[in-house]
């Protein structure tokens, strides 16, 4: 059975979205946020003590992307991924690529600019706004005419940027790109895998928490998010 580190709400979703669609038998492990020394399982997965991880047999895996795909290919089955040798693959792996390493750090500069600056926060905040507004563009032009990123083929890379869009609704009126956009994302959460994930997740249709001092079912003392943008 796979096991499957995660934090309620957190980044990990788009890996339980995934563990849904493929119908693997799973076993969640609920991460304190503010004490996750209290998984020491978690350390031996990824040092960096981050989740979502997987642990699946002997493979070892963390990191949103890595997980993705690690379990695309370990089920291709599912579906959720071009095979090797298809032309198609190539377009995949830039669209976790990007995901991964330009979409998702724009959040973490609007969400928690403190990591980021010992001087203007709010500096560092607006410029992830202003970059958060040309990826919107950009994914107006990526997705007008497409059913999925990839065309006509759901993938785990429809997944992640489901989850990303998703947190626009931590900021009341913030939108990411416009109609092409705000259709694949509810596309995507029409899904009853997805809407499996929200439930389990606590989760509603704006991926807002119903709960939002749990973890996991339990009471836990993590930070608000807040924006003043």
């Amino acid at each position: 059975m796979i096991e499957f580190f995660q934090i309620t709400g957190s980044s990990s979703f788009a890996v339980r979205c995934a563990l849904e669609e493929i119908g693997v038998e799973y076993r969640a492990i609920d991460v304190v946020p503010l004490d996750r020394d209290r998984t020491p399982e978690l350390a031996e997965l990824n040092p960096w003590r981050t989740v979502p991880a997987l642990r699946d047999g002997d493979a070892q895996v963390h990191e949103i992307g890595a997980c993705l795909m690690y379990l695309a290919e370990r089920f291709p089955e599912a579906g959720l991924a071009p095979a090797i040798g298809d032309p198609a693959r190539g377009a995949y792996l830039s669209w976790l690529g990007w995901l991964a390493g330009t979409f998702r750090p724009l959040w973490e500069r609007v969400m928690a600019p403190r990591f980021f600056t010992t001087e203007s926060e709010p500096g560092v905040r607006a410029k992830g706004v202003a970059d958060l507004e040309r990826v919107g563009e950009y994914l107006e032009e990526q997705l007008a005419g497409r059913t999925w990123c990839l065309g006509e083929q759901y993938s785990v890379a429809d997944i992640y940027l489901y989850m990303l869009v998703g947190w626009q609704h931590y900021k009341p009126g913030l939108l990411i790109g416009g109609e092409a956009v705000q259709a694949h994302y509810w596309r995507v959460g029409a899904r009853p895998a997805i809407a499996r994930a929200r439930a389990l997740d606590d989760l509603d249709e704006r991926q807002i928490r119903f709960h939002p001092e749990l973890r996991g079912g339990k009471p836990v003392d993590a930070p608000k998010v807040t924006f003043d943008f």
